[in-house]
């Protein structure tokens, strides 16, 4: 039987407004995966003459002189910027701030499509009406003073407040230092606007009043230290903060944890916990504050490209082995399966793991979240079965069509 020829475009934008039938004529099927996908109408005309398939989330007619514009990350629309002296289509793959004042420039966008979240003054937002949001919308009510995502309130901040001053922080305002004055930002009548705040028990009745009633606060003990992002229970991180600890992210507690949870006064890990199991009981008798837990080997193995789970591996893997994030995991032959019943304690956000039919029925009970367990040679013979064409495969960001 002779093998089908296909063009697999993925990407997240594909700009197909000077496709040529040449193009298309040159494949049995053209399959376009992408974000958003551009065409006129005599690309349209074209596409529709041919096997295209088209799986996307959206679909834009933009004439064929307009400007894309394509920003992967932070975007800014701010006054003061050069006017586009073109109409513009923009997209923002990541986050969006549009400052207050940008009203004239934002004319100039024919259509703006963000995957992600913007963030803009709350008489803005009926301006992205015309567009597109794949995200979410922060809006803060106008006249605010914008400050960090995450506003890490110290003493000197009431020196620098100015007087009405009304702030914003898209994420939090974190207010744990002992000497902030907030007695003085009261009696310049400062106020705060955000989603979340975290507060230390002796400020928090000073320092609530000044925020929107909208904020979900978070008090917390005198002494209370804030780790942005994810972290590991050891001695380097108590030196640093001390043994009471807010985590924004995960906690790995590990083997050599053991000696700082006895140091370890208040802990809250806004997300999940990460512990061994030889400290999983220790740990829990802590009564700390958490998402999630989940008990992990000794050896955790994550975010590789491939793996590969040999006898030596789990057999020096003390305390167990866990595998997580991996692309392509797969057991030797020789690993018997009562070897992985003792060593190995979980598998998680996999896509593949290969191994033989015996070593499968251990490992369907350790495995979560993974797209295919079983033999390589039986998916190799279903790819083969199901894909019997010749594929040109393109990956990008952006691909003109």
């Amino acid at each position: 039987m002779e093998k089908k020829k296909s063009f697999n475009i993925n990407c997240a934008v594909c700009d197909a407004r000077q496709v040529q039938e040449s193009t298309l004529a040159a494949y049995d099927a053209v399959n376009i995966n992408c974000s958003a996908l551009l065409v006129n109408k005599a690309a349209a005309e074209v596409m529709a003459k041919y096997n295209v398939s088209v799986n996307t989330a959206q679909t834009l007619d933009i004439p064929g002189d307009v400007r894309a514009s394509i920003i992967n990350g932070k975007a800014e629309i701010h006054p003061g910027q050069a006017m586009p002296e073109e109409k513009i289509l923009l997209i923002v793959n990541g986050k969006l701030d549009i400052a207050p004042g940008s009203e004239e420039i934002l004319k100039h966008y024919l259509n703006i499509t963000v995957n992600g979240t913007v963030t803009c003054p709350e008489s803005m937002v009926q301006l992205l009406s015309t567009g597109t949001i794949n995200g979410c919308v922060a809006s803060y009510p106008d006249g605010c003073i914008q400050l960090r995502s995450t506003a890490m309130l110290d003493r000197t901040f009431h020196l620098r407040a100015k007087q009405d001053g009304h702030y914003y922080a898209s994420g939090r305002v974190v207010a744990l230092s002992p000497d902030i004055n907030f007695e003085n930002l009261t009696a310049k009548n400062v106020r705060f606007t955000t989603p979340h705040l975290l507060v230390a028990e002796s400020l928090a009745e000073a320092a609530v009043p000044l925020f929107d009633d909208r904020a979900d606060i978070t008090v917390l003990p005198d002494g209370c230290a804030y780790v942005s992002g994810d972290a590991v229970l050891d001695e380097t991180l108590l030196q640093r903060y001390g043994g009471k600890l807010y985590i924004r992210g995960d906690l790995m507690v590990s083997q050599e944890s053991g000696p700082c949870l006895e140091k370890v006064s208040f802990l809250q890990v806004n997300g999940n916990v990460l512990a061994v199991k030889s400290m999983a009981e220790e740990f829990q008798a802590m009564k700390a504050v958490y998402n999630g837990l989940r008990i992990v080997g000794g050896t955790l193995v994550e975010d590789r490209e491939g793996l590969l789970v040999t006898r030596t591996l789990l057999e020096e893997a003390v305390d167990g082995l866990s595998v997580t994030g991996c692309a392509n995991v797969t057991f030797q032959d020789d690993v018997s399966p009562e070897l992985i019943r003792e060593k190995l304690v979980n598998i998680w956000d996999c896509a593949s793991i290969y191994c033989n039919q015996e070593q499968r029925g251990v490992l369907e009970t350790l495995v979560e979240d993974v797209a295919y367990l079983g033999s390589m040679r039986r998916e190799k013979e279903k790819n083969e079965e199901e894909d019997a064409s010749l594929v040109t495969a393109i990956n990008a960001i952006q691909y003109v069509l």
